[in-house]
């Protein structure tokens, strides 16, 4: 079997010693990357490592379907319960907007703090983040070239589960101290909001000219999104993925430049 290029990426070691030494050229990938000197060469290495390690029981639709099947079961448990044993008011739709924009600010700072900073103990979500997915997907080149490159886009579904299990309890505070059927909603427009997040982000990298890449609402917003990958950037702005609300609050918004 041909040898793999060196692997210049994640730091996913079985041994301490293997950690540090992969962690360290990792550094120096992004170091690189962010400064503009990120080459084909090494993105294709990250690659190649990337995808030799996917392991030979991987069903890329089988995890989409985790990803989002888990929201959706929330969703239509959640719409089950409103519509046979809850009583929703026009005060109770309030939650709606405001789930919305608590959940686009939680997108936002966890892309940019977590996802984009090595911290304890998220280690794991970043690895899999910026030296692996932001090493292969370039905002000129964005598009995925096989199904199996699912794992390098879309969230673990334990990532999705924890999400849920996260937001169950401010649901329970909402559903006590205002109404049931307001609890059920936060559960309702999370889910939804978890459930877009993945079929948005799977679509950013889906080729141009495929039917999902020519739709003109995929298009504008993966103009967002393709911004953020351009490696000068990625640690600055463009945090959203699905609306770039807490972008332009925050203002992280990248400035408006031609791909490099």
């Amino acid at each position: 079997m041909a040898t793999l290029p060196t692997y210049e990426g994640p730091s996913f070691g079985s041994s301490k010693e293997e950690r540090l030494a992969r962690r360290n050229a990792e550094k120096e990938l992004v170091g690189h990357a962010a400064k503009g000197h990120l080459t084909e060469e090494r993105r294709d290495r990250v690659r190649q490592q990337s995808i030799a390690e996917i392991p030979w029981w991987y069903s890329p639709y089988g995890h989409l379907a985790a990803t989002t099947g888990i929201g959706l079961v929330v969703l239509v448990g959640s719409i089950y319960f409103i519509v046979t044993r809850a009583h929703v008011t026009w005060s109770d739709l309030v939650i709606v907007p405001a789930v919305v924009l608590l959940a686009n600010f939680f997108e936002w700072r966890v892309h940019k703090h977590v996802l984009h900073r090595r911290r304890w103990p998220f280690e794991v979500i970043y690895d899999k983040h910026t030296p692996m997915h932001h090493m292969i997907y370039v905002e000129e080149d964005m598009a995925l070239r096989s199904k199996n490159e699912f794992r390098l886009v879309l969230i673990p579904a334990a990532g999705v589960l924890g999400i849920v299990l996260a937001s169950a309890p401010l649901a329970w505070v909402v559903g006590h101290f205002w109404s049931s059927a307001a609890g059920a909603l936060f559960l309702v427009t999370a889910s939804l909001f978890m459930v877009s997040y993945e079929v948005l982000h799977l679509c950013f990298h889906a080729p141009k000219d495929s039917f999902i890449g020519r739709r003109k609402a995929i298009a504008y917003l993966r103009a967002h999104h393709a911004k953020h990958h351009d490696p000068r950037y990625m640690q600055k702005y463009n945090f959203n993925v699905t609306l770039p609300l807490f972008d332009m609050i925050m203002g992280t918004m990248a400035p408006k430049e031609p791909p490099r």
